[in-house]
Formats: C-alpha cells, sequence, structure tokens
C-alpha cells in the first residue's frame, strides 16, 4: 500500500472553492439541468461539452500536482455528478495520471490529443479493476486479444487504454483498429457501458509499473465516488424543494416527522461521505504513504452512505422519482452505477481486512 506523491498539491480553500464555483456555472452554461436527459446519448452533444471542458482546462487535471491533486480531481468529478453530465473525464485524468513519466513519444502525443481535445480516451483497469467480471486481455507482441465489460463512454472515444498485469504496463488502441468489435450493454449506467472483444488487435504498449498502476485504479474509483456524491447531492436538494411544496393530507410533506428524519439522515449521510472522501485526497495530497487505505475507508462508508441517500431521496421525490423525463432517475442511476464499479464496497472492504489483519491465505 506504501506510495507517495513526489510533489503536493498547494491549492488553498479558497482556490478549491472558486474552482466549484467555476465549474459549477460552467456546467450550468453548457449542460443545463433541463437539457441533461435529453442530451445524455447525444454524442454530437456530449463532443461540444468536452471540447468546452477542453477549453477550460479541465482536459489537463492530474497533470500537474502542484497545479491540482486529487481532491481538486474529486471536486470536479463531485460537480459533474451534480450536473448529470457524461463528459469523458475519466479517460483524460487515468492518462494523465498514467502516462505522466512516460516520456516516449507516442505517450506524449496521445497526452497532447487529449490535452487539446483531439482525443478522448476510454479506461479499462483489467486485472486492477477489483470485478473479475470486467475482464482481461492477453498481449502477444504488438498485438491484444480478449473480452472487457463495463467500459466506460467507449462509444464516443478515439482510443481506448487498458491496464495489463503481466507485464504490466498501459496498452493503447485506436478505437477504429482492426480485430476490436464494440456492443453497448444498456444498464444502470447513461450513456451505457460497453462490452469490447479484441481479437488480435494492433495495440501499443507502454511500461508502468503495477504500484503505478494500483495507485491510478483507486484514484479511478474514488472519481466515480466523487461523481455519486455529486448525484445524490443533487436528488437530495430537489426531494429538499419538493418537500417544500408538495401537499399531503392538507399539508406541506416537509412537515411530516417521518420526512424530516429521513433527509436529515440523508444530509449525515452526505456530509460524511464528502469529508471522507475529501480526507483520503488529501492524504495523497500531502504524500501520505498509506493514502490507499484511506481510500479504501472513504469508499467503504460512502458506498452505502450514498446508496442509501439515493434510496430515500427517490422516495421523497414520490413518482416523479421514476419520471425518465424528469432528472431524479438520472442521478439515482448514476449513484448506483458508479458505486458498484471496480468491485464496489465488498473490494474497499477486503482492502481494509487485509491491512488491518493481514491477508487471507
Amino acid at each position: 500500500m506504501n506510495h507517495s506523491t513526489s510533489q503536493k498539491s498547494v491549492v488553498s480553500d479558497a482556490e478549491r472553492n472558486l474552482l466549484r464555483r467555476s465549474v459549477r456555472d460552467f456546467l450550468a452554461r453548457n449542460w443545463p439541468a433541463d437539457k441533461a436527459v435529453e442530451n445524455s446519448d447525444d454524442t454530437g452533444a456530449i463532443a461540444q461539452l468536452w471540447h468546452a471542458m477542453v477549453r477550460q482546462g479541465l482536459a489537463s487535471l492530474g497533470t500537474n500536482p502542484a497545479e491540482g491533486g486529487l481532491r481538486e480531481i474529486f471536486l470536479v468529478f463531485e460537480e459533474t455528478g451534480r450536473a448529470a453530465c457524461p463528459a469523458p473525464l475519466l479517460g483524460a485524468v487515468a492518462a494523465n495520471l498514467a502516462l505522466a513519466r512516460e516520456h516516449s513519444n507516442a505517450a506524449r502525443a496521445l497526452l497532447d490529443d487529449v490535452h487539446q481535445g483531439n482525443a478522448v480516451v476510454a479506461l479499462a483497469l483489467g486485472p486492477f479493476d477489483g470485478d473479475a467480471s470486467a475482464g482481461s486481455v492477453t498481449l502477444d507482441g504488438e498485438t491484444l486479444a480478449g473480452k472487457l465489460s463495463f467500459v466506460e463512454g467507449a462509444q464516443a472515444a478515439t482510443h481506448l487504454m487498458i491496464f495489463t498485469g503481466e507485464p504490466p504496463g498501459v496498452v493503447v488502441v485506436a478505437a477504429d483498429a482492426r480485430g476490436l468489435h464494440m456492443r453497448a450493454t444498456p444498464g444502470l449506467a447513461v450513456p451505457s457501458f460497453c462490452e469490447l472483444i479484441l481479437e488480435n488487435t494492433p495495440a501499443l504498449w507502454l511500461p508502468a509499473s503495477a504500484q503505478q498502476l494500483a495507485d491510478v485504479a483507486a484514484i479511478a474509483r474514488l472519481c466515480c465516488a466523487g461523481r455519486a456524491l455529486g448525484s445524490a447531492q443533487r436528488a437530495f436538494d430537489l426531494a429538499v424543494d419538493h418537500a417544500k411544496v408538495r401537499k399531503q393530507f392538507g399539508q406541506l410533506i416537509g412537515q411530516f416527522q417521518a420526512v424530516q428524519h429521513k433527509l436529515a439522515n440523508c444530509l449525515i449521510g452526505l456530509d460524511g461521505a464528502r469529508l471522507a472522501l475529501d480526507c483520503a485526497g488529501e492524504a495523497r495530497d500531502n504524500g501520505n504513504p498509506d493514502w490507499r487505505i484511506f481510500a479504501a475507508s472513504a469508499l467503504a462508508f460512502a458506498g452505502p452512505a450514498l446508496r442509501a441517500v439515493s434510496i430515500e431521496t427517490q422516495r421523497a421525490l414520490g413518482a416523479i422519482g421514476y419520471a425518465e423525463e424528469h432528472e431524479a432517475p438520472r442521478h439515482f442511476r448514476r449513484v448506483h452505477a458508479d458505486l458498484a464499479r471496480f468491485g464496489g464496497v465488498g473490494r474497499a472492504r477486503a482492502e481494509l481486512a487485509d491491512f488491518l489483519l493481514g491477508p487471507a491465505h
């Protein structure tokens, strides 16, 4: 678990608050809530949004820890979750982190294309995913074979970035490469995750340490949890507003103690999850060698807490929460899809057990 960052983030709380306001205002203009539902399946609208985010410099998140660390990355993901925004940010951040120390021309060219908006990366963690059903690939020289599931953003990607375990490294595959077959797998996630089948597909392999890949995988899990937090917070805000105007039995439902207690518990869960995730980000940004234990602790707490918030706010919203033309179902989907990924809370608890009790034999 021990691994420290070589450069600490020096972003102040005031700068972090400014970043939050900036991202929230940007998304309100470029991905308004009243259009989020209809635009979520529109690849053209998502591409237009991504180019706007690139111009804001968000595609460079994770490139330089001195300009913004994990806490800032987490904050941006929280805001994208709040806006039900499906921008392909996860692949960009993972590429920045995984390829930061790679000096090959191919790696530098890919990162330059990502930062300029000319490339969109979809991420597959392979053996570092934490979910055995996510699949794996086998590298044979310069070709790749295997099957991968639950890949986010593959439909709009120009490149796939796949982690390998033996040997440890990063494989880059062009989205139009021969032997690559893609199939959408509709479920909770919007847009849908994809299943990828690779049959002797040309690929570029770049070396990376297993430790580095495990760190990037842990950050990806925290990013998804941060996005789930943003979605859960937005759904909670909608439920509170609804409780202030919806009447039942001649009075506002917000006046019923049962509703008040449930919403109060939701607020406790939201604040606790935010503190836990922020603490994990701060541990990494400050170079704590055991930051991944903080990450596992945060995920073990935030997973059940945010799922409970999502369920209770859905109940408070009543029938509105099930109307697909409303934004509320998108937040419900996002919370559960993001928290179930990469092994979910079960993996986080197993990591904590290994740390406290030693690996199981």
